[in-house]
């Protein structure tokens, strides 16, 4: 069985439809963006539909993830929100870009 890989810069949108969850996933446009300081445009690229049972274990393990992530200092929860955020250091685009 050979598998595919999926490259997505984030969701778009997570809905529940039918009894399933989707979840809209999208890429960046590279070059469309006006400003330098600008992200560029977002295209929807895939959507992943779920049943509420997979997608409450895969909630499950980002939870874990996030908090192995925020133990190592990639990234720190925001003290205001205590959402996760990247670490200042992961922000800066890299010298070969």
């Amino acid at each position: 069985m050979s598998k595919s890989r999926i490259f997505a810069d984030g969701l778009e949108s997570i809905s529940f439809i039918e009894g399933m969850v989707h979840m809209e996933l999208f890429n960046f446009i590279p070059g469309t963006q006006k400003d330098k300081n600008q992200r560029p445009e977002r295209e929807l690229t895939e959507e992943l539909i779920m049943t509420p049972q997979g997608f409450l274990r895969a909630y499950s393990a980002m939870e874990k993830l996030v908090t192995q992530l925020v133990d190592a200092g990639a990234i720190q929860r925001n003290a205001n929100e205590n959402k996760p955020q990247v670490a200042e250091a992961e922000k800066k685009s890299s010298p070969n870009f």
